[in-house]
């Protein structure tokens, strides 16, 4: 099952370069210049928007509902959208207004196996125009199980109602991954193209467990490399998920498998899962070849971590993202790929080709974003470096982070999951202090809210005060019942009245069994006045079943949650029975 290294090693050369937009002896971050002695210049790399279109476009997009297969998969499905924009698309043989729900898209799917010949078809299938999320179930049963992925191919076709236009073909194409079942021991981790969370199985189960990662990168030399035990009291604590950052003696070369293999014992017997750091390394591929041919079978590994802030460093050619990122996928189908992003806006799709998962470490907390202490300069859109690009020193710094990413990803038309990354330090370079306790849940729930399918917070150990919090919360987020909330249905919009600022919710309502998740997260560090939360979509608050997180007394009201008003940074996540109106 496992390609040969040999044969694949030619694939992992890249070519070097120095950063590729300073001049000459001058360093950057972000692309920008931030020492003193060096002027300001064009970054460039900013994510370019689409002009409006006066002619409506069709944003057609194609994907399988899951980011991998098993062969003992029974159901499988593609998602299909046929949204209408006015940024992105083709153009419409229609003018703005138009009712666009009566005219239809005649699909014809075909997919085909790594030579090109066809092995699968549907035809006929047929879906109103500016619609979502729709699912076309596909037979796994034509599709024999292999490494490589299928080619699936779309047509629809358009014909406009009482018109005198032809009809209009549009063509997407996506890949679908129908793999072998892993008998080597290994684990297969997959992606939910709907909701974005994460699930796994190993060769010895049946089933695939959902998952919604909560946990710290750990320098080895800052806590791991003590005693194995550490392994075990970072489990006890309510972690699912370690990410050992390889400082110390795991930056030797060559790597002491020895040394690390007693905690990869214990990950194993603890079902403490891996986020594996490759640091992939242009000037190095041995060494990430050698982790890949290692790893890949290692029952609790869930995904690679392939590039630590390579934006801020930019340091590598752009094409070398992905091009790692294609050969990691060659070597591993089984897993996604995961890497961090410190820049706001330089260069994203380059840097995000090399992922499926982007992890945003944005550190607001006890910092100068227009002045840097350290190297004496201002910090700005094309100079400077402050320890948070472009960010206002402000919690909502987190939630545009991740929302426009989001964005930028609606814009280029791939799914991308997104992770967060709060701060959970301090008292160093740009920081004057760590975050407080309720600083810290306020940064983590509200990556949340706004989209964030795992917490990974730089970095532990932390302050007896953040560690008793996170240990708290922790046991929230990775609860079963909370975790089926967070990765399996869609978050809903909410909207927060009573006339107060900066009070940040939203909602996750199970339609089948007619609950729901809440999360409010009051960003003011003083009180506020009364708070109303309602959700919208048709549902209303019937009763409050259980409180997560949290010591607000909210009642309920003319189908909404209310309170008298909020403490500063109050936190509260609770489950609610709703009713449909």
């Amino acid at each position: 099952m496992w390609p040969t290294l040999n044969a694949l090693a030619a694939l992992a050369i890249v070519p070097l370069s120095a950063a590729f937009n300073n001049p000459p002896g001058v360093d950057i971050w972000c692309g920008k210049a931030y020492r003193a002695s060096n002027t300001s210049f064009n970054p460039e790399g900013w994510f370019e928007e689409p002009s409006h279109s006066p002619t409506p476009l069709l944003n057609l997009k194609v994907r399988p509902r899951m980011s991998i297969y098993l062969s003992n998969d029974a159901d499988a499905s593609l998602l299909v959208d046929t949204g209408v924009s006015h940024s992105v698309g083709d153009p419409l043989p229609f003018t703005a207004g138009i009712d666009y729900s009566a005219h239809d898209l005649h699909l014809t799917i075909e997919i085909s196996d790594p030579k090109g010949r066809p092995v699968s078809s549907i035809q006929n299938h047929t879906l109103s125009l500016d619609t979502l999320n729709n699912k076309i179930p596909i037979s796994l049963h034509e599709l024999p199980a292999q490494l490589q992925p299928y080619t699936v191919t779309m047509h629809a076709t358009l014909t406009p109602i009482n018109t005198s236009t032809k009809p209009t073909t549009f063509t997407r194409t996506t890949e679908l991954y129908h793999l072998p079942r892993r008998t080597d021991g290994g684990s297969a981790t997959r992606i939910d193209n709907l909701y974005g969370g994460l699930a796994y199985q190993t060769s010895h189960e049946e089933t695939w467990t959902s998952i919604f990662p909560y946990t710290y990168y750990a320098q080895w030399t800052l806590y791991w490399n003590t005693s194995p035990s550490t392994l075990e009291t970072f489990t006890e604590e309510g972690y699912n998920v370690i990410h050992i950052v390889p400082t110390g003696a795991l930056s030797s070369t060559p790597f002491p498998w020895e040394t690390l293999s007693p905690y990869l014992d214990l990950a194993d017997s603890h079902s403490l899962k891996l986020q594996w750091d490759l640091q992939w390394d242009p000037t190095n591929q041995t060494t990430a070849l050698d982790h890949i041919a290692k790893m890949h079978t290692h029952p609790s590994l869930l995904l690679w971590y392939l590039a630590d802030e390579p934006d801020g460093k930019g340091a590598q050619p752009l094409s070398a993202p992905h091009e790692a990122y294609t050969l990691l996928k060659t070597l591993d189908p089984y897993h996604p790929v995961s890497l961090a992003l410190n820049c706001a806006n330089f260069h994203y799709r380059e840097y995000a080709a090399g992922a499926d998962i982007i992890i945003s470490d944005v550190y607001p907390v006890a910092t100068n974003t227009s002045w840097c202490s350290v190297y004496g300069t201002p910090c700005n859109a094309t100079y400077g470096c402050c320890g948070c690009d472009d960010c206002e020193g402000r919690f909502e710094d987190i939630a545009v982070r991740l929302d426009t990413f989001k964005a930028f990803d609606e814009v280029v038309g791939w799914e991308k999951v997104h992770w967060g990354a709060p701060q959970a330090f301090g008292e160093e370079s740009f920081w004057t202090r760590l975050p407080t306790a309720a600083e810290e849940v306020v940064m983590d729930v509200l990556s949340v809210n706004h989209g964030a399918l795992g917490v990974v917070m730089w970095d532990f150990p932390t302050s007896a005060e953040i560690s008793a919090v996170t240990r708290g919360l922790a046991r929230v987020l990775t609860d079963e019942d909370v975790t089926r909330f967070l990765v399996g249905v869609g978050r809903r919009r909410v909207s927060v009245g009573g006339g107060v600022e900066r009070v940040d919710a939203a909602v996750w309502v199970d339609d089948n069994a007619k609950k729901a998740l809440v999360s409010v997260v009051n960003l003011n560090y003083e009180a506020t006045g009364k708070v109303d939360v309602q959700i919208e979509g048709g549902w209303t608050v019937g009763r409050i079943e259980k409180v997560l997180w949290g010591a607000v007394r909210w009642e309920v009201g003319d189908g909404r949650l209310k309170v008298d008003g909020l403490h500063g940074l109050d936190v509260s996540m609770l489950i609610v029975e709703v009713v449909s109106k």
